[in-house]
């Protein structure tokens, strides 16, 4: 490859090719030397191991020679007196720029494999026609365009593709087409990257081996591309090609292959290897890498997550058979042994560190550290599942009529599973189209009408992107992108055409990663500003492919290789990084003056001192482009249980209830106030235990029974956690007579007295009665009084209370009799005085007698028992005059 020849190198990516035939290595050697660039893919396929022993090694020890050749040498070439003369690799051009394509490569190909030499292919790089990473992106399209079959399909080993890049219209270099070092080293990263990318959408893994010349490479390359393998030309007059050397190597430390003469025997160029034979294989040799050290293809990536969601954290690495250890804050995690890590059900103790180990038989490698964010718990304020017809919800914004809207549209008609938040499997959303028929740009917006939102939220929702066919390309007009954004008005169209007066901070991602260099794939928005590459708003970086899926800051997570659900009949897969033909969880986040892009917990974009000051969101759907999609019915966007949520606040009570003491009988209602985000939930207890239905802010005990008495408490949840207080309840029993007062017989002159026996709330209050009359200070448990008279006589009660009530007690009568004699009974019995005394029964009379009314003697004592009683006398005939007194208690 001559510098300006047009003879531009990248190596493809070839599998399975064994050769067997072992012969001494035949050095041949041609001078000159010219300062040029090449670059040169080198790419790997896991799983498929290719021993290689090309036919002109000989020495395993010596350094494999080489050649490149393209249309220059012609289709004259004889390969099989390359392969005796020592010549075991080699390089064809296959293409340059995005539009020519070698006529010598595919007769290069085909004789150099039936020789036994290993042959890859080479793109000639026009950067001064394509300009910055979309131009060269552009071309890497092309070129893997003109490769692929024989990369995928064709059997034998080859090597891996390569680019040529190389000054082309000016001794200044890439500066004569604007380029500085940092600018053309993103040019030739965002190539490989690109190519890369569409290699391993294809099963291939790719890793870059960049040529270039001693002094090319130190000027105009920086180490951001020694991520890659380096190729130097180096152009000595008596070079040396099994001891010598490239004589500088910046911006690498070392040199893998050199080109050390502009011609030899064959007319192409000289090229060496900086090892043996086995390890060209694996370092060159598509599918030969199985005997190398491991590498990552892609680190897997920080994240953020909800608690409850899922997420898959991924490490894809090359030069299998591998063995993977997934760590997290250093420590292995059981069982975790595979390229990918499905973390489930993410909860606050799952935020970390996470790492993964990888390894083969050669030796081990361990990733970068990707932290697992876990976020704060949010809350809706907001929401649409789009299950129902909810259009009169929401404010419609277009650019024109040339755009439509379908509420409760129903995708699995198109094969579209249920969206991940959706509930029961429900498959309504809201489908979006423009620019359905008149080839202009178009756009729509919609927000809820009538909302404003405030302070610390986010809009949240998931997205699917359908496109037109066949990918990886896309049919006509296949690139269209869904919008969303917060801090809008909600009454203007929010994209970024003609006149636009679009506010507030919002985002689009197209589907199938085909936009162009001013529109992107993945954009961010101040209004009507576009963010550009260079505004620091991309966590891809800076550099010109931070808005294009084939960065790989988004290949990790979006690895690609979607196809369109079988029902819709299209053909092909999408490339890495896009987004296009799955279900994603997109979240946009203000806080104050920041804005936040998350999607699938990768954060995309984040806009800092962004001037909001409006306060509704949006979703919305734009086709920047003119041309009409080649299946419009194929061309959509879905949004599916939209949300707006604010950080949830655990709940705080404001006011606890107050302990009451109530009288039995009534009611006592208990009322707590309380704070949080989302509303929180109440549970009422009593003495610890749920009181059913008891779930609002207040709860009323009827009809207290002493029994009702205890703690109350009440249990206020939400999802920040829970909040507790208590009271009690005092019941105020009513009095009640235990011992009821009881009718009374006295004799006249006698004491009387009653008692009652009451329980309830101390203190106790009496209040005795006669016939119904209160009885003045007669307030004791008892009530009595002496010399009882018969006007005395009568019903006596008592009303007990307290500060519950009062109660009153049956009444007790009072008898009040007169004790007297029975003259009719006295009579003398066989020579004994009898007779009869009648008068309270129940006491102990005592009879006395005498003869002078002086002298008193006592007689006996008997109980009148049922109100009259007998005395007999035997004494009482014998006595002249004999008189008796009969006393009874008082």
């Amino acid at each position: 490859m001559g510098c300006g020849s047009g003879k531009p190198l990248y190596c493809l990516n070839f599998f399975g090719f064994f050769v067997t035939l072992v012969q001494m290595l035949h050095l041949r050697r041609s001078t000159a030397f010219a300062s040029c660039v090449r670059f040169c893919i080198a790419s790997y396929r896991s799983a498929v191991f290719v021993g290689l022993l090309f036919t002109a090694f000989g020495a395993l020890a010596q350094r494999p020679l080489g050649t490149d050749v393209s249309h220059w040498q012609g289709t004259g070439l004889n390969w099989n007196t390359l392969k005796n003369d020592g010549i075991s690799f080699a390089w064809g051009k296959a293409s340059q720029g995005t539009t020519y394509v070698d006529d010598t490569f595919k007769t290069n190909v085909t004789k150099a494999k039936a020789s036994g030499i290993v042959i890859g292919a080479y793109h000639f790089a026009n950067y001064d026609q394509h300009k910055g990473t979309d131009g060269a992106t552009d071309e890497a399209y092309f070129f893997w365009s003109t490769i692929k079959n024989y990369v995928n399909t064709n059997g034998g080993a080859y090597l891996m593709p390569m680019l040529d890049a190389e000054n082309i219209s000016s001794t200044n270099g890439p500066s004569q087409s604007g380029y500085t070092k940092t600018t053309f080293s993103q040019w030739v990263n965002a190539f490989c990257n690109t190519l890369s990318n569409n290699a391993a959408a294809s099963g291939v893994q790719i890793r870059p081996v960049i040529y270039t010349g001693t002094s090319f490479g130190g000027t105009w390359l920086n180490s951001t591309v020694t991520n890659w393998i380096p190729w130097y030309a180096n152009w000595p007059a008596s070079p040396n090609a099994q001891t010598g050397a490239p004589s500088s190597t910046s911006p690498w430390t070392s040199w893998t292959v050199w080109q050390y003469a502009d011609t030899n025997w064959s007319g192409g160029d000289s090229d060496v290897f900086n090892g043996t034979t086995n390890q060209l294989i694996k370092t060159l040799v598509i599918g030969g890498s199985t005997t190398n050290a491991p590498f990552f293809i892609s680190q897997p990536s920080s994240r953020y997550a909800d608690r409850g969601s899922s997420i898959t954290m991924r490490a894809p690495a090359g030069n299998g058979p591998l063995k993977y250890q997934w760590r997290f804050n250093s420590v292995n995690i059981s069982v975790a042994t595979n390229s990918t890590l499905t973390l489930a059900n993410i909860q606050a103790t799952n935020g970390g560190n996470y790492t993964v180990i990888v390894s083969n038989s050669f030796g081990s490698i361990t990733s970068a550290v990707a932290k697992l964010t876990v976020n704060a718990l949010w809350a809706p304020v907001f929401s649409d599942t789009f299950d129902a017809n909810s259009s009169a919800n929401w404010t419609l914004n277009r650019s024109s009529t040339n755009t439509r809207a379908t509420f409760v549209y129903d995708y699995s008609a198109l094969g579209i599973a249920a969206a991940p938040n959706s509930t029961n499997g429900t498959t309504k959303g809201l489908r979006m189209e423009a620019n359905l028929s008149t080839g202009v740009a178009a756009a729509l917006s919609y927000s809820p009408t009538g909302q404003s939102f405030s302070g610390v939220y986010r809009l949240h929702f998931d997205m699917w992107i359908n496109a037109n066919g066949p990918f990886p390309a896309g049919g006509t007009g296949s690139t269209e992108a869904i919008t969303a954004g917060v801090g809008t008005a909600g009454n203007r169209v929010e994209w970024g055409g003609s006149g636009s007066t679009a506010d507030g901070v919002w985002f689009m991602a197209d589907g199938e990663g085909q936009g162009s260099t001013a529109q992107g794939d993945i954009t961010a928005y101040s209004g009507t500003a576009l963010q550009d590459d260079s505004s620091g708003s991309y966590l891809a970086g800076t550099d010109g492919s931070v808005r294009s899926c084939t960065s790989l800051y988004y290949v990790n997570v979006f690895p690609g290789s979607q196809t369109p659900p079988p029902s819709q009949s299209q053909t092909g897969s999408l490339d890495r990084g896009t987004m296009g033909f799955a279900w994603h969880d997109v979240v946009i986040s203000k806080n104050n003056s920041v804005v936040e892009w998350i999607i699938d917990g990768l954060k995309v974009a984040s806009v800092t001192n962004a001037a909001i000051t409006a306060s509704n969101v949006f979703v919305g759907y734009w086709d920047p482009y003119n041309s009409v999609s080649s299946s419009t019915n194929l061309s959509f966007g879905l949004v599916d249980n939209l949300r707006v949520e604010v950080p949830v606040v655990g709940p705080a009570i404001t006011g606890s209830p107050q302990s009451i003491t109530v009288n039995q009988s009534s009611n006592a209602t208990f009322t707590v106030t309380a704070t949080g985000t989302p509303s929180p939930t109440y549970q009422w207890l009593f003495n610890g235990t749920n009181i059913a239905n008891a779930t609002a802010t207040n709860y009323t005990r009827t009809n207290v029974q002493p029994a009702d008495a205890g703690t109350y408490s009440v249990v206020v949840t939400n999802a920040g956690g829970s909040a507790t207080a208590s009271a009690t309840l005092t019941v105020n029993s009513l009095p009640t007579i235990t011992t009821q007062p009881t009718d009374l017989i006295v004799n006249a002159g006698a004491h009387a007295s009653f008692s009652v026996g009451a329980n309830g709330t101390v203190p106790l209050t009496y209040q005795w009665r006669f016939n119904n009359t209160n009885i003045a200070s007669a307030n004791a448990t008892g009530y009595s009084f002496t010399n009882a008279q018969s006007i005395q006589g009568g019903y006596y009660s008592v009303i007990v209370s307290n500060v519950a009530g009062f109660v009153i007690s049956t009444n007790a009568l009072l008898t009040v009799t007169q004790m007297q004699f029975d003259r009719s009974s006295i009579n003398v019995n066989n020579g004994i005085l009898q007779f009869n005394v009648t008068g309270a029964p129940g006491g102990a009379y005592v009879i006395e007698a005498s003869t002078n009314l002086v002298d008193w003697d006592f007689v006996e004592t008997l109980t009148n028992s049922n109100g009259t009683l007998t005395f007999a006398d035997p004494l009482g005939t014998n006595t002249p005059d004999r008189f008796y007194r009969v006393s009874a208690p008082r």
